[in-house]
Protein backbone atom coordinates (compact mmCIF):
# COMPACT_ATOMS: atom_id res chain seq x y z
CA UNK A 1 0.00 0.00 0.00
CA UNK A 2 1.27 3.12 -0.55
CA UNK A 3 0.81 6.32 1.55
CA UNK A 4 -0.75 8.90 0.13
CA UNK A 5 -2.55 11.05 2.62
CA UNK A 6 -5.14 12.43 -0.62
CA UNK A 7 -6.16 8.65 -1.55
CA UNK A 8 -10.31 9.02 -0.97
CA UNK A 9 -12.24 7.14 0.64
CA UNK A 10 -15.23 4.97 -1.74
CA UNK A 11 -19.01 5.18 -1.02
CA UNK A 12 -21.27 2.40 -3.22
CA UNK A 13 -24.67 3.52 -3.75
CA UNK A 14 -25.86 -0.09 -2.98
CA UNK A 15 -29.29 -0.88 -4.66
CA UNK A 16 -30.87 2.02 -6.37
CA UNK A 17 -34.00 0.88 -5.36
CA UNK A 18 -33.70 1.10 -1.78
CA UNK A 19 -32.55 4.08 0.48
CA UNK A 20 -29.09 3.71 -0.56
CA UNK A 21 -28.53 6.69 -2.23
CA UNK A 22 -30.99 9.03 -0.45
CA UNK A 23 -29.04 8.38 2.73
CA UNK A 24 -25.96 9.41 0.76
CA UNK A 25 -27.40 12.55 -0.93
CA UNK A 26 -28.88 13.14 2.46
CA UNK A 27 -25.81 12.15 4.75
CA UNK A 28 -23.78 14.66 2.12
CA UNK A 29 -25.00 17.70 3.83
CA UNK A 30 -23.70 16.43 7.51
CA UNK A 31 -20.42 15.51 6.33
CA UNK A 32 -19.47 17.66 3.52
CA UNK A 33 -17.87 20.28 6.45
CA UNK A 34 -15.78 17.46 7.46
CA UNK A 35 -11.80 16.64 5.93
CA UNK A 36 -13.22 13.65 4.07
CA UNK A 37 -12.33 13.03 0.60
CA UNK A 38 -15.56 10.38 -0.95
CA UNK A 39 -16.45 9.63 -3.98
CA UNK A 40 -19.36 8.18 -4.80
CA UNK A 41 -19.45 4.54 -6.87
CA UNK A 42 -22.62 5.15 -8.60
CA UNK A 43 -25.00 6.46 -11.77
CA UNK A 44 -24.30 10.44 -11.88
CA UNK A 45 -28.38 10.52 -14.04
CA UNK A 46 -30.25 8.48 -10.80
CA UNK A 47 -28.18 10.97 -8.26
CA UNK A 48 -29.42 13.79 -9.80
CA UNK A 49 -32.82 12.95 -10.34
CA UNK A 50 -32.80 11.44 -6.96
CA UNK A 51 -32.11 14.93 -5.40
CA UNK A 52 -34.33 16.79 -7.41
CA UNK A 53 -37.16 14.23 -6.34
CA UNK A 54 -36.23 15.07 -2.43
CA UNK A 55 -35.29 18.71 -3.13
CA UNK A 56 -31.77 17.95 -1.85
CA UNK A 57 -29.76 20.43 -2.86
CA UNK A 58 -26.45 19.43 -4.14
CA UNK A 59 -23.85 19.70 -6.26
CA UNK A 60 -22.76 16.34 -8.15
CA UNK A 61 -19.78 16.45 -9.97
CA UNK A 62 -19.64 13.36 -12.21
CA UNK A 63 -16.03 11.62 -12.88
CA UNK A 64 -14.53 8.67 -15.53
CA UNK A 65 -11.72 8.67 -13.07
CA UNK A 66 -10.50 9.07 -9.49
CA UNK A 67 -8.14 11.24 -10.89
CA UNK A 68 -10.70 14.02 -11.85
CA UNK A 69 -12.31 14.36 -8.53
CA UNK A 70 -12.72 17.85 -7.01
CA UNK A 71 -12.84 17.63 -3.29
CA UNK A 72 -14.36 20.98 -2.66
CA UNK A 73 -16.63 21.04 0.46
CA UNK A 74 -19.62 21.71 -1.49
CA UNK A 75 -19.48 19.14 -3.91
CA UNK A 76 -20.11 15.30 -4.34
CA UNK A 77 -17.91 13.56 -6.75
CA UNK A 78 -19.04 10.46 -8.58
CA UNK A 79 -17.65 7.60 -10.16
CA UNK A 80 -20.21 7.56 -12.98
CA UNK A 81 -20.97 3.78 -13.55
CA UNK A 82 -23.61 4.55 -16.27
CA UNK A 83 -25.12 1.17 -15.96
CA UNK A 84 -28.92 1.79 -14.80
CA UNK A 85 -31.74 2.56 -17.07
CA UNK A 86 -33.91 5.47 -16.94
CA UNK A 87 -36.70 4.00 -15.32
CA UNK A 88 -35.84 1.65 -12.15
CA UNK A 89 -38.77 0.70 -9.98
CA UNK A 90 -38.72 1.74 -6.14
CA UNK A 91 -39.07 -0.06 -3.44
CA UNK A 92 -39.50 -3.34 -4.90
CA UNK A 93 -36.26 -6.09 -5.95
CA UNK A 94 -35.68 -6.50 -9.12
CA UNK A 95 -32.46 -7.59 -11.67
CA UNK A 96 -31.21 -3.58 -12.69
CA UNK A 97 -30.70 -2.89 -9.37
CA UNK A 98 -28.96 -6.72 -8.17
CA UNK A 99 -26.55 -6.24 -10.85
CA UNK A 100 -25.65 -2.96 -11.07
CA UNK A 101 -25.24 -2.76 -7.14
CA UNK A 102 -22.76 -5.70 -7.38
CA UNK A 103 -20.80 -3.93 -10.19
CA UNK A 104 -20.73 -0.81 -7.62
CA UNK A 105 -18.79 -2.84 -5.34
CA UNK A 106 -16.65 -4.98 -7.59
CA UNK A 107 -15.66 -1.50 -8.96
CA UNK A 108 -14.62 0.10 -5.34
CA UNK A 109 -12.94 -3.22 -4.56
CA UNK A 110 -11.07 -3.17 -8.06
CA UNK A 111 -9.53 0.73 -6.54
CA UNK A 112 -9.10 -0.79 -3.09
CA UNK A 113 -6.85 -3.22 -4.46
CA UNK A 114 -4.65 -0.75 -6.62
CA UNK A 115 -4.08 1.57 -3.41
CA UNK A 116 -6.94 4.29 -5.43
CA UNK A 117 -9.16 4.51 -2.40
CA UNK A 118 -8.10 3.88 1.41
CA UNK A 119 -11.41 2.17 1.98
CA UNK A 120 -14.92 1.10 1.06
CA UNK A 121 -18.09 2.00 2.69
CA UNK A 122 -21.30 0.39 1.57
CA UNK A 123 -24.77 1.12 1.29
CA UNK A 124 -27.00 -1.60 1.49
CA UNK A 125 -27.54 -4.12 -1.25
CA UNK A 126 -30.73 -6.87 -1.53
CA UNK A 127 -30.12 -10.23 -1.32
CA UNK A 128 -33.31 -11.01 -3.33
CA UNK A 129 -32.21 -8.37 -6.37
CA UNK A 130 -28.92 -10.06 -6.47
CA UNK A 131 -30.77 -13.85 -7.10
CA UNK A 132 -32.66 -11.38 -9.76
CA UNK A 133 -29.40 -10.30 -11.21
CA UNK A 134 -28.00 -14.08 -11.07
CA UNK A 135 -25.86 -13.43 -7.82
CA UNK A 136 -25.84 -16.22 -5.24
CA UNK A 137 -24.11 -14.29 -2.70
CA UNK A 138 -25.66 -13.84 0.94
CA UNK A 139 -24.60 -10.76 1.06
CA UNK A 140 -21.72 -8.01 1.22
CA UNK A 141 -19.40 -9.87 3.34
CA UNK A 142 -19.14 -12.99 1.13
CA UNK A 143 -19.22 -10.97 -1.94
CA UNK A 144 -16.44 -8.79 -0.58
CA UNK A 145 -14.27 -12.05 0.12
CA UNK A 146 -14.95 -13.61 -2.96
CA UNK A 147 -13.85 -10.36 -4.87
CA UNK A 148 -10.68 -10.14 -2.98
CA UNK A 149 -9.94 -13.59 -2.77
CA UNK A 150 -10.09 -14.17 1.04
CA UNK A 151 -10.71 -17.33 2.41
CA UNK A 152 -11.55 -16.32 6.48
CA UNK A 153 -13.56 -13.27 6.78
CA UNK A 154 -15.82 -12.37 10.02
CA UNK A 155 -18.51 -10.01 11.17
CA UNK A 156 -18.17 -7.25 13.50
CA UNK A 157 -21.22 -4.73 14.54
CA UNK A 158 -20.38 -1.93 16.38
CA UNK A 159 -23.14 -0.33 18.23
CA UNK A 160 -22.84 2.63 21.10
CA UNK A 161 -19.56 0.87 23.10
CA UNK A 162 -20.35 -2.84 22.15
CA UNK A 163 -18.54 -4.41 19.28
CA UNK A 164 -19.06 -7.82 18.37
CA UNK A 165 -17.75 -10.20 16.21
CA UNK A 166 -19.91 -13.02 14.70
CA UNK A 167 -18.95 -16.82 14.74
CA UNK A 168 -21.60 -17.59 12.32
CA UNK A 169 -23.79 -15.13 10.48
CA UNK A 170 -26.95 -16.38 8.50
CA UNK A 171 -27.53 -19.61 9.47
CA UNK A 172 -30.85 -20.82 11.06
CA UNK A 173 -31.01 -20.89 14.99
CA UNK A 174 -31.14 -24.97 14.42
CA UNK A 175 -28.20 -25.39 12.56
CA UNK A 176 -26.09 -23.23 14.48
CA UNK A 177 -24.35 -26.07 16.72
CA UNK A 178 -23.40 -27.68 13.59
CA UNK A 179 -20.99 -24.15 13.27
CA UNK A 180 -19.93 -24.48 16.82
CA UNK A 181 -15.98 -26.02 16.58
CA UNK A 182 -12.97 -24.85 18.17
CA UNK A 183 -11.00 -24.10 14.41
CA UNK A 184 -13.75 -21.66 13.64
CA UNK A 185 -13.91 -20.11 16.67
CA UNK A 186 -10.00 -20.06 17.39
CA UNK A 187 -9.99 -18.24 13.91
CA UNK A 188 -12.83 -15.93 14.68
CA UNK A 189 -10.86 -14.51 17.82
CA UNK A 190 -7.39 -14.59 15.65
CA UNK A 191 -9.01 -12.28 13.36
CA UNK A 192 -10.72 -9.87 16.10
CA UNK A 193 -7.35 -9.57 18.01
CA UNK A 194 -5.69 -8.88 14.53
CA UNK A 195 -8.46 -6.20 13.18
CA UNK A 196 -8.65 -4.59 15.83
CA UNK A 197 -5.23 -3.06 15.72
CA UNK A 198 -7.00 -0.81 13.38
CA UNK A 199 -9.06 0.76 15.77
CA UNK A 200 -5.88 1.73 17.61
CA UNK A 201 -6.04 -1.38 20.12
CA UNK A 202 -2.67 -2.83 20.06
CA UNK A 203 -3.76 -5.45 23.04
CA UNK A 204 -7.07 -6.24 22.78
CA UNK A 205 -9.27 -7.56 25.65
CA UNK A 206 -11.36 -10.05 23.81
CA UNK A 207 -14.47 -11.88 25.64
CA UNK A 208 -15.80 -14.85 24.57
CA UNK A 209 -19.81 -15.69 25.03
CA UNK A 210 -21.05 -19.06 25.31
CA UNK A 211 -23.87 -20.64 23.39
CA UNK A 212 -26.59 -22.47 25.53
CA UNK A 213 -27.75 -20.63 28.82
CA UNK A 214 -25.40 -20.21 31.63
CA UNK A 215 -22.37 -21.19 29.04
CA UNK A 216 -23.88 -24.49 29.59
CA UNK A 217 -23.41 -24.83 33.97
CA UNK A 218 -20.73 -27.48 33.60
CA UNK A 219 -22.72 -29.72 30.39
CA UNK A 220 -26.02 -29.53 31.93
CA UNK A 221 -27.06 -27.21 29.65
CA UNK A 222 -25.45 -28.68 26.48
CA UNK A 223 -21.43 -29.73 26.39
CA UNK A 224 -20.39 -26.89 23.42
CA UNK A 225 -18.75 -24.52 25.85
CA UNK A 226 -16.65 -27.20 26.86
CA UNK A 227 -15.58 -29.50 24.01
CA UNK A 228 -15.84 -26.35 21.50
CA UNK A 229 -15.64 -23.45 22.82
CA UNK A 230 -13.14 -23.71 25.82
CA UNK A 231 -10.73 -25.29 23.56
CA UNK A 232 -10.39 -22.52 21.13
CA UNK A 233 -9.81 -20.01 23.65
CA UNK A 234 -7.28 -22.03 25.07
CA UNK A 235 -5.84 -22.04 21.80
CA UNK A 236 -5.59 -18.53 21.32
CA UNK A 237 -4.16 -17.92 24.43
CA UNK A 238 -1.14 -19.91 23.96
CA UNK A 239 -0.82 -18.03 20.41
CA UNK A 240 -0.62 -14.31 23.17
CA UNK A 241 -4.36 -13.23 22.54
CA UNK A 242 -5.82 -11.83 25.72
CA UNK A 243 -9.13 -13.55 25.42
CA UNK A 244 -11.28 -15.16 28.37
CA UNK A 245 -14.09 -17.13 28.10
CA UNK A 246 -16.79 -19.02 27.80
CA UNK A 247 -19.16 -16.25 30.01
CA UNK A 248 -22.90 -16.51 30.21
CA UNK A 249 -24.36 -14.10 27.30
CA UNK A 250 -27.18 -12.56 29.47
CA UNK A 251 -24.81 -10.79 31.59
CA UNK A 252 -21.73 -10.49 29.31
CA UNK A 253 -22.99 -7.51 27.41
CA UNK A 254 -23.26 -5.38 30.61
CA UNK A 255 -19.20 -5.88 31.45
CA UNK A 256 -18.88 -5.04 27.85
CA UNK A 257 -21.17 -1.38 27.84
CA UNK A 258 -19.18 -0.94 31.24
CA UNK A 259 -15.76 -1.31 29.20
CA UNK A 260 -14.41 -4.45 30.69
CA UNK A 261 -13.79 -5.77 26.97
CA UNK A 262 -12.90 -4.59 23.82
CA UNK A 263 -15.14 -7.14 21.57
CA UNK A 264 -17.54 -10.15 22.78
CA UNK A 265 -16.92 -12.92 20.29
CA UNK A 266 -20.46 -14.16 19.82
CA UNK A 267 -21.63 -17.87 18.39
CA UNK A 268 -24.96 -16.22 16.45
CA UNK A 269 -26.61 -13.29 14.47
CA UNK A 270 -29.10 -12.37 16.88
CA UNK A 271 -26.53 -13.26 20.36
CA UNK A 272 -24.27 -10.33 19.25
CA UNK A 273 -26.95 -8.09 17.29
CA UNK A 274 -29.27 -7.01 19.55
CA UNK A 275 -27.09 -5.57 22.28
CA UNK A 276 -25.78 -3.78 19.83
CA UNK A 277 -28.85 -2.43 17.94
CA UNK A 278 -30.20 -1.87 21.55
CA UNK A 279 -26.81 0.25 22.28
CA UNK A 280 -26.44 1.86 18.79
CA UNK A 281 -29.79 1.51 17.16
CA UNK A 282 -29.44 3.78 14.04
CA UNK A 283 -25.95 4.14 14.39
CA UNK A 284 -24.85 1.16 14.16
CA UNK A 285 -21.50 -0.20 11.70
CA UNK A 286 -20.65 -2.96 9.81
CA UNK A 287 -17.22 -4.21 9.67
CA UNK A 288 -15.65 -7.01 7.53
CA UNK A 289 -12.71 -8.37 9.19
CA UNK A 290 -10.11 -10.26 7.35
CA UNK A 291 -10.48 -8.75 3.74
CA UNK A 292 -6.49 -7.24 2.51
CA UNK A 293 -9.06 -3.87 2.03
CA UNK A 294 -11.04 -1.68 4.93
CA UNK A 295 -14.45 -1.80 4.47
CA UNK A 296 -17.17 -0.46 6.96
CA UNK A 297 -21.11 -0.32 5.84
CA UNK A 298 -24.25 0.85 7.51
CA UNK A 299 -26.21 -1.57 9.87
CA UNK A 300 -29.61 -1.48 8.12
CA UNK A 301 -31.12 -3.00 4.92
CA UNK A 302 -32.76 -1.60 1.87
CA UNK A 303 -35.70 -1.05 3.66
CA UNK A 304 -37.39 -0.93 0.43
CA UNK A 305 -41.00 0.23 2.27
CA UNK A 306 -39.64 3.53 2.91
CA UNK A 307 -37.78 4.09 -0.46
CA UNK A 308 -38.01 7.53 -1.76
CA UNK A 309 -40.11 8.93 0.90
CA UNK A 310 -37.97 11.12 2.36
CA UNK A 311 -38.20 9.14 5.60
CA UNK A 312 -34.49 7.96 6.30
CA UNK A 313 -32.04 8.44 8.63
CA UNK A 314 -28.24 8.66 8.08
CA UNK A 315 -26.61 8.08 11.28
CA UNK A 316 -25.59 4.97 10.41
CA UNK A 317 -23.75 6.23 6.88
CA UNK A 318 -22.20 8.91 9.05
CA UNK A 319 -20.75 6.99 11.44
CA UNK A 320 -19.13 4.14 9.22
CA UNK A 321 -17.45 6.82 7.19
CA UNK A 322 -16.40 7.78 10.69
CA UNK A 323 -15.06 4.30 11.25
CA UNK A 324 -13.39 3.68 7.87
CA UNK A 325 -11.48 7.37 8.10
CA UNK A 326 -10.26 6.16 11.58
CA UNK A 327 -8.92 2.70 10.20
CA UNK A 328 -7.61 4.30 6.95
CA UNK A 329 -4.91 6.66 9.64
CA UNK A 330 -4.08 4.00 11.79
CA UNK A 331 -3.21 1.64 8.92
CA UNK A 332 -1.00 4.65 7.39
CA UNK A 333 0.26 5.45 10.86
CA UNK A 334 1.27 1.33 11.01
CA UNK A 335 2.80 1.00 7.39
CA UNK A 336 4.95 4.60 8.20
CA UNK A 337 6.21 2.95 11.66
CA UNK A 338 6.94 0.04 9.84
CA UNK A 339 9.17 2.08 6.95
CA UNK A 340 10.81 3.48 9.46
CA UNK A 341 11.53 0.73 11.69
CA UNK A 342 12.75 -1.54 8.60
CA UNK A 343 10.21 -4.18 9.62
CA UNK A 344 7.05 -5.97 8.60
CA UNK A 345 3.48 -5.17 9.03
CA UNK A 346 2.15 -4.49 12.47
CA UNK A 347 -0.89 -6.09 10.94
CA UNK A 348 -3.27 -5.41 7.90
Amino acid sequence: MRINDNVPIALTMGDPSGIGPEIILKGFLKFKERPWRVVVIGDYSFLQKKGKELNIPINLNPVDDISEADFSPETLNILNTKNLPPDIPQGVANNDSGKASYEYIKKAVELALADKVSAIVTAPINKKSLALAGLSYAGHTEMLADLTDTKDVAMMLIGGKIRVVLVTTHVAICKVNEFIKKDRIFKTISLANRSLKLFGINTPRIAVAGLNPHAGDSGIFGNEETNEILPAIDKAKEHGINVTGPYPADSLFVKAKKGEFDVVIVMYHDQGLIPVKMEGFGKGVNVTLGLPIIRTSVDHGTAYDIAGKGLTETGSLIAALEVAVKQSENKKKNLLHCRNKGIGKLFT
